[in-house]
């Protein structure tokens, strides 16, 4: 059975090479940042539609959300799903390298 998945929320018709789900594994870690940033449980954010990618990004992080270019969040999330499924390093370590890169 594959992994379960977590949706990924676009405001419109997303680009045709962004991501639509992220693995659940991926996600699950950083439920306390989604209760933090969305007073909600994955699970009942998932039911709604899931996050936008840069609210995703932001929990990913386990930061506050703060606005930022869609193309920007998807591309950055788009990497953290590729790490995640080659196992590569931590996704806080991924996230701090990906910034490193944008600075």
């Amino acid at each position: 059975m594959a992994d379960r998945t977590f949706p990924i929320l676009y405001p419109a018709r997303p680009p045709a090479d962004a991501p639509r789900s992220i693995p659940w594994s991926l996600v699950a870690p950083h439920r306390a940042q989604a209760q933090i940033n969305h007073g909600q449980t994955l699970e009942r954010l998932a039911e709604r539609g899931g996050l936008a990618p840069c609210e995703l990004l932001a929990v990913l992080e386990d930061r506050p959300h703060r606005r930022m270019h869609l193309e920007d969040a998807i591309r950055q999330v788009r990497a953290m799903i590729e790490a995640f499924e080659l196992g590569a390093a931590s996704v806080r370590g991924i996230a701090d390298r990906i910034e490193a890169t944008d600075a």
